[in-house]
């Protein structure tokens, strides 16, 4: 049965004493004034959670202070950022593909052809979104073309520039032909289905980060597949790493960009990120023991 929310908004002053009297250690109180002042309570909270010994009372174990939570927090805002930049480099390579790729197959305006897509009414849902996304888009390319010519939306290399990496992903998702889903993934050294999946999967991390949802410690809700073939430089103990944790994540964007980006400093800046943090304890991000000695993962 279903209660009423009672509980009242609390000053940064009793948010504080309440997490006092649930045993959490505050070393400087003024400083944690400071942060909850900057930093929403319930975000903070789902780096409270995992430190609770008893989670219906919300009592804190032993010896858990707000410096650790604070350190965590940070440790998992820059991790987000230094996603965020690897990503935005992979989505780049992945738009110039499909759209290179599908423009000279089906020619500039493929993306206006129902009839390479598998599902009609996917299909019609995804354009309507593209054609909404370009409506709202204020880039003077845009508005120079329909200024200039009739068509209902530019050609795919204009119009799916300011598509979203989620929508790019759905159009890739359903192509009808196989032929054309494998020339693309091609490009990146995998199957169109392992390809598909982790293109899916990197969209959904992108979102997290971008919406400065927490990583560290979560349990993905979409999960990549592995690769059954390993003829490409990939971890070899796939089999027992965990694929609902962000270390396959990581693992992932540092396949793709050993091919889009072989020069990238993306695994030093995260090496120097753990070294930054020591306290940060990698394990329940899924990394195994021996993750610095995998091939993918040397500098």
């Amino acid at each position: 049965m279903k209660i009423r929310y009672t509980k009242k908004a609390l000053s940064f002053g009793e948010q504080l004493e309440q997490l006092k009297s649930r045993g959490l250690v505050v070393e400087d109180e003024k400083r944690a004034i400071h942060y909850l002042t900057h930093i929403n309570y319930y975000r903070l909270s789902a780096y409270l959670y995992p430190f609770l010994e008893d989670k219906n009372k919300h009592i804190f174990k032993a010896n858990t202070t707000f410096n650790i939570i604070l350190d965590i927090y940070n440790f998992d805002r820059e991790l987000r950022l230094l996603l965020l930049d690897a990503i935005e480099r992979i989505e780049i390579s992945f738009r110039t593909n499909i759209i290179y790729i599908l423009s000279h197959k089906h020619g500039p305006f493929w993306i206006c052809n129902k009839e390479i897509f598998y599902n009609e009414k996917q299909y019609f849902r995804d354009f309507q979104r593209l054609k909404n996304e370009i409506s709202r888009s204020d880039e003077k390319f845009l508005k120079h073309y329909f200024a200039k010519y009739s068509e209902v939306i530019p050609p795919a290399w204009i119009s799916l520039v300011t598509a979203s990496l989620g929508l790019l992903s759905l159009f890739y998702k359903n192509l009808k032909s196989t032929r054309d889903l494998k020339e693309i993934s091609n490009k990146y050294g995998h199957t169109y289905k392992v390809f598909r999946s982790w293109f899916h999967s990197l969209t959904y991390l992108r979102n997290l980060c971008a919406h400065h949802s927490r990583i560290w410690n979560r349990e993905l809700a979409i999960q990549p597949l592995k690769p059954k073939s390993y003829s490409c430089i990939w971890l070899n103990d796939s089999d027992r790493i965990s694929n609902d944790r962000i270390f396959i994540m990581i693992a992932i964007i540092i396949y793709f960009l050993s091919i889009i980006s072989p020069t990238s400093h993306f695994k030093k800046k995260l090496v120097k990120l753990f070294e930054k943090y020591p306290m940060i304890d990698l394990a329940p991000m899924g990394f195994p023991r021996n993750w610095r000695e995998e091939q993918l993962f040397k500098i």
